[in-house]
């Protein structure tokens, strides 16, 4: 585990790349082609869509509020960093969660034609 400061913000910048860079850009493919689905696949993938766009704001609230509390030095910032990259790399699981299960849909769709 990484100890310092400088190295939680460098494993969370290096995440933080990963995840907007190539999760995010390879979900934001599958919800495009996932336009041409079958109405009932179409209703997953936006159900799964919804979950991980709720999951996404509810990491955001509770980032925020950790920051509010080391900027009032209530905790450490270390503890920003660790929570910081412990959701950064969740939202990337289940990102990728998503992707692949809108991949199998639209290999079924590939699988119909």
């Amino acid at each position: 585990m990484y100890h310092r400061t400088g190295d939680r913000r460098g494993l969370l910048a290096e995440e933080m790349l990963r995840y907007f860079g190539e999760t995010c850009f390879a979900l934001a493919a599958r919800c495009h082609a996932a336009g041409r689905l079958p109405a009932f696949a179409r209703r997953e993938a936006i159900e799964r869509l919804q979950n991980f766009a709720a999951l996404t704001k509810k990491a955001n609230l509770e980032l925020s509020g950790a920051r509010a509390r080391v900027v009032s030095h209530q905790i450490p910032k270390d503890f920003l960093f660790d929570r910081a990259l412990a959701s950064i790399e969740h939202l990337g699981e289940v990102a990728d969660e998503t992707t692949q299960r809108i991949d199998v849909l639209l290999s079924g769709l590939a699988g119909r034609k």
